[in-house]
C-alpha cells in the first residue's frame, strides 16, 4: 500500500471488526524462526525505504532548478514514512550505524541549518562536520515548510545535499539488512528478546513522545499549543499511522496467510498460537484492536482522543509487559523512551 493512503487505511482497518484468527493447525515456532521472519520484514522495510529515498534528489533538484516545491514535499513524505516503518523497530543496521541520529534527529536547529548554509555545506565530505540538528528528516522539513527554499539558492542547495544525504544512508541500511547472515538457533533467541524490547521501546516512543508528551508540555507552559512531532508538513497523524502500522504488523497476523517456519514473519500473536497459548494472543489480539479504534482518523487537534489513544497504547503496552513477555521467556529492560 502506497503512503498517501496510510491514514486512509488505518481508519478502515479500524472501522472493520479485526477478524478472528483463523482457526487452521499452527506450526511449532522457534526463535530461529521468528528471527528469520523478522530479518526478511525488515529487509523489506529497509528496501522500501531505499525505493522511496531515491526520489528525493531528483525532487529537489528540480526544485532548484525552479520547479514546484509541492514535487519536493511529496517526495519528503513517501520517504520519512517509508524510513517510520522501517525505524519503529531499532535493531540491528539501524542502531549499529546510528541511522535516526544521522538522519532524523529532533528537533532542528534552524541556527545551525542556516550556518551549515552559509558555509555551503553541500558536499559529502563537508556535509560529515555539520551537526545531526541540522541534517536529516526534521532539518529538511523545516526547509521545506518552516523556511521554504526558493529556487537557485544556497538554502536549496543545501536542501538537495540533504536529501542526498539521506538517500546514502537509505541505499546502506538496504543493503546491510540484505547481507545480514541468517541466524542460528542461538541468535534467533538473543533476536526474539532484543525485538520484543525494542518494540515495546518503539510502542512507547509513539505514545509518549508523540502523542502525550507535546500536550504534556502544552499544559505546563499554559500558552504555547502542543508541537507535535512532523507538525511543520502537517504529517503529525500520518507519522502515527505509519508507526502503528509496523508495530501493529510485528504484533498480530493480519490477513495474509500464515508463514510457514522460516519463510515469512511470525508476528508476536501467531509465535504464541504456535505454542498453544491462545488466551494470551487472544488477549493480545484484542489490546491491538482497541488501539486500532483509538487510533483511527485521529488528528492533532483532537486533544482528548489524543490522550486516550495513548491510554491505549500504555495498556497494550502493559499487557504484553505482564503476559506476553514471561510467556516467551522474554525480560523487558529499561529503554530510552520510559520516562516520558
Amino acid at each position: 500500500m502506497k503512503r498517501p493512503l496510510a491514514i486512509a487505511l488505518l481508519a478502515l482497518v479500524a472501522s472493520a471488526p479485526l477478524p478472528a484468527a483463523p482457526v487452521v493447525a499452527l506450526p511449532y515456532y522457534t526463535p530461529q524462526h521468528f528471527a528469520q521472519g523478522l530479518q526478511q520484514w525488515q529487509a523489506a522495510r529497509a528496501a522500501e525505504f531505499a525505493q522511496t529515498s531515491r526520489q528525493l534528489a531528483p525532487a529537489l533538484q528540480a526544485r532548484c532548478d525552479g520547479g514546484p516545491l509541492e514535487a519536493a514535499r511529496t517526495a519528503w513524505s513517501a520517504s520519512v514514512a517509508d524510513w517510520e516503518r522501517l525505524a519503529t523497530l531499532a535493531l540491528g543496521p539501524l542502531l549499529e550505524r546510528r541511522s535516526a541520529r544521522q538522519i532524523d534527529f529532533t528537533p532542528p536547529r534552524p541556527e545551525l541549518i542556516a550556518r551549515a548554509i552559509a558555509t555551503d555545506a553541500g558536499e559529502a565530505a563537508t556535509l560529515e562536520r555539520v551537526g545531526s540538528p541540522a541534517k536529516g528528516f526534521p532539518a529538511l522539513e523545516w526547509l521545506l515548510w518552516s523556511e521554504p527554499v526558493a529556487a537557485a539558492t544556497p538554502a536549496c542547495r543545501y536542501a538537495l545535499a540533504l536529501g542526498r544525504d539521506i538517500e546514502r544512508e537509505a541505499l546502506a541500511l538496504a543493503d546491510t539488512t540484505r547481507a545480514a547472515p541468517e541466524p542460528d538457533e542461538a541468535a534467533g533467541g538473543a533476536l526474539l528478546a532484543d525485538a520484543l524490547n525494542q518494540w515495546v521501546a518503539g510502542l512507547e516512543a509513539l505514545r509518549g513522545r508523540h502523542l502525550e508528551r507535546p500536550l504534556r508540555a502544552e499544559t505546563s507552559s499554559n500558552r504555547d499549543p502542543a508541537v507535535f512531532p512532523r507538525a511543520a508538513s502537517g504529517g503529525s497523524a500520518r507519522s502515527w499511522a505509519a508507526q502503528w502500522q509496523a508495530l501493529r504488523a510485528l504484533a498480530v497476523q493480519g490477513e495474509a496467510p500464515v508463514a510457514r517456519p522460516g519463510e515469512g514473519l511470525v508476528p508476536f500473536e501467531t509465535f504464541l498460537r504456535g505454542l498453544g497459548l491462545n488466551a494470551k494472543a487472544d488477549a493480545l489480539r484484542a489490546a491491538v484492536r482497541r488501539v486500532d479504534v483509538a487510533l483511527a482518523g485521529l488528528e492533532p487537534a483532537q486533544r482528548e482522543r489524543v490522550l486516550a489513544a495513548a491510554a491505549a497504547l500504555g495498556a497494550l503496552k502493559r499487557l504484553v509487559e505482564d503476559e506476553v513477555a514471561p510467556a516467551l521467556n522474554v525480560s523487558i529492560g529499561f529503554s530510552d523512551a520510559d520516562g516520558d
